[in-house]
């Protein structure tokens, strides 16, 4: 017979594994902070040219969040009792918030409730007008998702992954107070972070150049369509963003954070947070209903949060923290003993170079890789060496020989007491 203890155990194990059934870590490209121009020049609402400084890395997810991803996510989030569910919404269920978060009969919904419990995908009738022989929706990006479905999605995450909630389910649903910069848990790009990852490192027209769209780059309506439905996300590999993202342009429209601020101005800006509450919310990216003039990376456009439509989905963020990569709590600031690691971004392998100036003795070095949340990598270099100029070699692997996603990575070298720490970025 079981005794109280066991129970306990076992209901304990029950409601972990009821937490996090479903959840994955979700694939995120790593953002480096840095200054960019936001706009295109042209006279349309907010698209005027000027500096945006963004302070802090983020992460966005590589790819638009799934029907798939979206239905595990809200299965999980009715299972715990965070929405409920009528003939035709999913419903928010926490902090008091009723908002509509999920069109479940819309045109293009994908994600239907059983009326018993569960949620399962299907086709809709219209999306055979792309897949006459029917299609597997679950690949799909997820549509008729509002506003406050996408912020909610972000949330869901967080608590299944034991992160503080970015977003508050009252009033204006302010991102950590107004400062989504600096939010721990998930959270919608703003409107500044989704148009410099798009337009990464050369202010390009489009995600992958300033060639003009086509059907083997993304999934838009020139005449004829495309496709004349969504397509699986990551299904154009030819037309990577220069950070590996996926379908920054066409498929369907992203939310963003911000609500919208049409006159954006041309004085320079630093982590901008958009406009007050007003009656829009941003989306960018264009979609697979919309011609070439939508698909530009500096075109912002905006809808009402309580709207979900049939070619809006969403693409997650995260604020990263690299306040803490490696152990130097203990250690001084080094006299740039680091020099720029060459190249940098790097493909295959990057050169590592460094000098270390006179001491006493032979003071022991070492020299280790880190990823934004302060994870150890790999050691390159941990010896006694004197005074001269060396030099390290990585190869984007690890210690077992397995080579590491691609994105933002941390060499912290240390010497005599001293710390130095220098950022690079792996491409593939």
């Amino acid at each position: 017979m079981l005794g109280r203890r066991d129970l306990m155990f076992i209901s304990l194990l029950l409601s972990f594994f009821a937490f996090s059934a479903g959840y994955a870590d979700p694939e995120m490209v790593t953002v480096p902070a840095g200054t960019f121009l936001m706009g295109d020049g042209h006279s349309f609402c907010g698209e005027t040219l000027h500096e945006v400084t963004l302070t802090r890395d983020f992460q966005l997810g590589r790819y638009e969040v799934t029907n798939q991803e979206y239905m595990e996510a809200v299965q999980w989030a009715y299972d715990n009792g965070y929405v409920t569910v009528t003939t035709t919404n999913v419903l928010d269920n926490l902090d008091g918030s009723t908002e509509a978060l999920l069109k479940l009969t819309n045109y293009g919904s994908q994600i239907v409730f059983d009326g018993a419990g569960t949620f399962y995908l299907t086709e809709t009738p219209y999306g055979l007008s792309g897949y006459p022989q029917g299609y597997d929706p679950s690949q799909h990006p997820v549509l008729e998702v509002t506003w406050y479905g996408a912020a909610r999605y972000c949330d869901w995450l967080s608590l299944q992954a034991g992160l503080t909630r970015a977003y508050e389910h009252s009033g204006d649903w302010l991102c950590n107070g107004g400062d989504p910069y600096g939010a721990e848990g998930y959270r919608l790009p703003t409107d500044a972070e989704w148009e410099y990852a798009a337009q990464w490192d050369d202010e390009r027209e489009f995600p992958w150049g300033n060639e003009a769209p086509d059907c083997n780059r993304l999934n838009f309506r020139p005449y004829p369509d495309c496709v004349g439905w969504t397509s699986p996300v990551g299904n154009y590999p030819e037309a990577p963003a220069s950070l590996g993202l996926s379908d920054m342009a066409g498929n369907v429209w992203e939310w963003c954070n911000d609500w919208l601020l049409c006159d954006l101005g041309t004085s320079p800006a630093t982590d901008p947070v958009g406009g007050p509450a007003s009656d829009y919310r941003v989306y960018h990216g264009g979609s697979w209903s919309h011609a070439e003039l939508y698909q530009y990376n500096a075109g912002r456009y905006a809808n009402r949060p309580y709207y979900g439509i049939e070619n809006v989905g969403l693409r997650i963020a995260r604020t990263i923290d690299t306040s803490d990569v490696g152990d130097q709590s203990r250690l001084n600031t080094a006299p740039k003993l680091l020099e720029a690691n060459r190249p940098n971004p790097f493909i295959r392998t990057t050169q590592i170079r460094y000098a270390l100036p006179s001491s006493e003795s032979l003071a022991r070095v070492s020299i280790q890789i880190y990823d934004p949340a302060g994870r150890w990598i790999t050691t390159l270099v941990d010896s006694h060496q004197g005074a001269g100029r060396y030099s390290a070699t990585w190869d984007g692997r690890n210690p077992s020989g397995e080579p590491v996603a691609p994105g933002v990575y941390f060499i912290n070298l240390q010497w005599n007491g001293m710390s130095e720490t220098k950022r690079l970025i792996l491409v593939r």
